[in-house]
């Protein structure tokens, strides 16, 4: 019985590259996804946004574990995750021209609400 519980909490149920691959392009999509929804800032939220970005972990929850509840499987997802955002955050802070060509698609300028033409002389 207690071989049958470790081995359903670590036994992992996919291959460890797809374990990889799978939260990899849902961290894209949802990137690019949330980038077109015209979310420029976490300020910007309001409820009904709050409440969709909440859903949207658990609606694609299965896209990043698959079949797999394993405890091993969940700790291998997250660090995924966590590894491709720190990676895409060094890039980009490594590469300033980089990240300003990834910042002007991911947060598109601001609206210039007030031009001033000033006149010296």
């Amino acid at each position: 019985m207690m071989h049958s519980l470790w081995h359903d909490l670590f036994a992992l149920g996919l291959p460890v590259a797809e374990k990889v691959l799978r939260p990899v392009l849902i961290y894209l999509f949802l990137i690019i996804g949330l980038r077109f929804a015209g979310k420029r800032e976490l300020a910007q939220l309001n409820t009904f946004d709050f409440v969709v970005l909440m859903t949207l972990s658990n609606t694609v929850q299965n896209g990043i574990i698959g079949d797999d509840n394993s405890v091993s499987g969940a700790m291998i997802g997250a660090a995924s995750l966590l590894i491709v955002n720190a990676l895409v955050v060094r890039l980009l802070f490594q590469h300033p021209k980089l990240e300003h060509r990834t910042l002007d698609f991911v947060e598109p300028a601001k609206p210039l609400l007030v031009r001033r033409n000033l006149q010296l002389g």
